[in-house]
C-alpha cells in the first residue's frame, strides 16, 4: 500500500518480520508437540528454542536466500537451520510441507488484522452513538429517489447509520470464527508423513484446532467471508458518505465534512468546500471490491494445490485491511468534526411546502371524504394536485421557462430583473386543502369539473371544528414523528443491555 493511505499497525502485522516470528513459532509447535506426545526428547526442544531465540532472523540472509532458490519458505528454513549443529538441524521441519508452516501463521496475521478493524469500528460506533443522542430532535426532511419524503430527526438518520454498522461488525464476528481452523496435515492434507496427533497438539500450541478435509492447503472458502465482511464494511461507509456528499451540495447544505482553517477547496475556485475526504471512501470502496473479488477467485486451486493463490494474498489481503481501517478513521473524523446546519433542515421543511405531510393527508382525506363520495383514488389525486399548485411558479419564474434568452447580454438583464423580484412566501399544501383552492393544472389530467368537485368535497369536509383541526395537526412534528422514539429505544437502549 503507498504511504498515502498505509496504515502503520497493518504494515507491522504482516511485515516480514512478523511473518518469519510466526513461522518460527509453527516449527517450534510442531517440535514441542512431538516431546508432549512421546516422540521426541524434550532435550531436542529445549536445545533448537533456546538457540533459534537466541539467533534473530537476518531478513537480509532470508531474502538474499529466497532469491536464489526462488522459496521463501525453504529460505526460511535454511536461515534457521544454519544456526543448529549438524544433529538437530534435520528435526526442523520434519514431515511437514511449507503450507504447514505458513496456514496458522497466515490466520494469525488475519486474527491480529481483524481485532484492529473491530477497534476502529468501536471507535465510529461511540461517534455514532453521541450523534443520535445530540441530534434526537433535530427535525430534518427525509429523502427518497432523491425527492423530499417525510419528516425525521437527523438523529434517526444518525440511526439509521449506526445500526448498519452494527451489522457490518456482527457479521465480521461470524466471519472471523472460521480462523479457528487450520492445518498442518501434510503435503495433501492426509498425513502422509505426520502424526494427526502431533497436528493436533501443534495446532493447540498455537491457539488452532485441525481442520479435517484440506488439501495442502486450508481450503480458501473459510477465509473470503472475511473478505466479504471487510468489503461491506467499506461499502457501509460509502453509502454514509454519500449521504454527507448529498446533503453537502451548494446551495442550502444542510452538513458538511470539516473543513481545516488552511484547507483549500479548489486551485482555481476560492469559494468551494469540497468533500473530498468523503469522495476518497467512494474510491476506497472501488478498491475493496477490487481485493475481495481477486480473493474470492482464490477459492479455486488445482487439485491439491497450485500457488496461484499465493501472490494474490501477499497483496490483497493486507491491502484491503489498509483500506478498511483507513475508510474507518476517515469517515471517523468527518462524523467527528461533521458541520451540521438545523437552520437549513427547517429551511427544507418549509420549502416542501407542506408536502412532508402528503401521505397522512392522503390518508386524512380518504376517511373524511367518505361520507361525501370521495374514493381513496381522489383523495391521492386531491393531494398531488394541491402540490403541483404549491410549486407552480410564479409568472416572473413562468417566463423564463417559456422564453430563453438568446444572447449573454439577455441572460445578464434576466439575473438582473430576477434578482429585484420580490418572492412571496412558499404557499403549503396544508392552505390549498383547507381553503379548497385547488386549480387546474396543465401537468395533470385532472378536468375543470374534477376539480370543482374536489373543492366542493374540501368545504364538506372542513365545516366541522373537529376535522379542521385535526387536519392542523397532522402538520406538526410532534404528530408526525411521534412513533419515533421506538426506533431509538429499540436501537439505543436494547443493544446497550444485549
Amino acid at each position: 500500500m503507498i504511504t498515502r493511505y498505509e496504515q502503520v499497525e497493518i504494515t507491522g502485522i504482516w511485515s516480514n518480520e512478523s511473518k518469519l516470528s510466526l513461522w518460527q513459532k509453527t516449527e517450534l509447535s510442531v517440535i514441542k508437540a512431538k516431546v508432549i506426545l512421546g516422540e521426541l526428547s524434550k532435550e531436542i526442544w529445549l536445545a533448537i528454542s533456546k538457540i533459534l531465540k537466541r539467533k534473530p532472523i537476518d531478513i537480509h540472509w532470508w531474502l538474499a536466500r529466497d532469491k536464489e532458490i526462488g522459496h521463501d519458505l525453504n529460505a526460511f528454513i535454511d536461515e534457521r537451520r544454519r544456526h543448529l549443529p549438524l544433529e538437530l538441524q534435520r528435526y526442523l521441519h520434519e514431515e511437514i510441507t511449507s503450507y504447514d508452516t505458513e496456514e496458522s501463521a497466515f490466520a494469525r496475521m488475519l486474527k491480529k488484522s481483524l481485532a484492529l478493524t473491530k477497534k476502529y469500528l468501536a471507535e465510529i460506533i461511540i461517534v455514532l452513538r453521541d450523534m443520535v443522542k445530540r441530534y434526537r430532535y433535530t427535525v430534518m426532511m427525509g429523502k427518497s429517489h432523491g425527492q423530499d419524503a417525510e419528516l425525521q430527526t437527523f438523529g434517526k438518520r444518525c440511526l439509521t447509520w449506526l445500526r448498519q454498522i452494527e451489522v457490518d461488525l456482527d457479521n465480521l464476528k461470524k466471519a472471523g470464527k472460521n480462523l479457528r481452523f487450520s492445518k498442518i496435515s501434510g503435503a495433501g492434507g492426509n498425513y502422509g508423513s505426520i502424526n494427526p496427533a502431533v497436528e493436533k497438539e501443534a495446532l493447540r500450541i498455537l491457539g488452532f484446532k485441525p481442520f479435517y478435509g484440506a488439501t495442502q492447503i486450508m481450503p480458501r472458502e473459510l477465509y473470503t467471508p472475511v473478505s466479504e465482511a471487510l468489503c461491506q464494511i467499506v461499502k457501509t461507509l460509502d453509502k454514509i458518505a454519500t449521504d454527507i456528499r448529498l446533503g453537502a451540495r451548494s446551495g442550502q447544505p444542510i452538513y458538511q465534512e470539516p473543513f481545516g482553517k488552511k484547507q483549500k477547496g479548489s486551485s482555481i475556485m476560492p469559494h468551494k468546500k469540497n468533500t473530498i475526504l468523503t469522495e476518497q471512501i467512494e474510491g476506497m470502496a472501488r478498491l475493496a471490491k477490487g481485493y475481495q473479488s481477486a480473493i474470492m477467485d482464490n477459492i479455486k486451486t488445482w487439485e491439491e494445490r497450485a500457488i496461484e493463490q499465493s501472490c494474490v494474498e501477499r497483496v490483497a489481503w493486507p491491502d484491503l485491511f489498509h483500506v478498511t481501517i483507513h475508510s474507518l478513521r476517515t469517515m471517523t473524523r468527518v462524523l467527528k468534526g461533521l458541520a451540521v446546519y438545523p437552520d437549513n433542515m427547517l429551511l427544507e421543511i418549509i420549502n416542501s411546502r407542506g408536502c412532508y405531510a402528503a401521505g397522512e393527508i392522503k390518508s386524512f382525506l380518504a376517511e373524511k371524504g367518505v361520507p361525501f363520495g370521495l374514493s381513496a383514488e381522489e383523495s391521492y389525486r386531491i393531494v398531488q394536485l394541491a402540490a403541483f399548485n404549491a410549486f407552480k411558479p410564479q409568472p416572473e419564474a413562468e417566463r423564463l421557462r417559456n422564453n430563453l434568452p438568446q444572447s449573454l447580454r439577455e441572460a445578464e438583464e434576466d439575473l438582473a430583473r430576477f434578482q429585484r423580484m420580490e418572492r412571496p412566501a412558499p404557499i403549503s399544501i396544508q392552505k390549498i386543502i383547507a381553503r379548497a383552492e385547488l386549480e387546474v393544472s396543465p401537468e395533470l389530467e385532472a378536468s375543470e369539473e374534477d376539480v370543482q368537485r374536489w373543492n366542493e368535497i374540501l368545504r364538506k369536509i372542513f365545516q366541522e371544528q373537529t376535522s379542521i383541526e385535526e387536519f392542523h395537526q397532522i402538520f406538526s412534528v410532534s404528530y408526525l414523528l411521534r412513533n419515533e422514539e421506538k426506533l431509538y429505544q429499540e436501537i439505543l437502549e436494547s443493544r446497550k443491555e444485549k
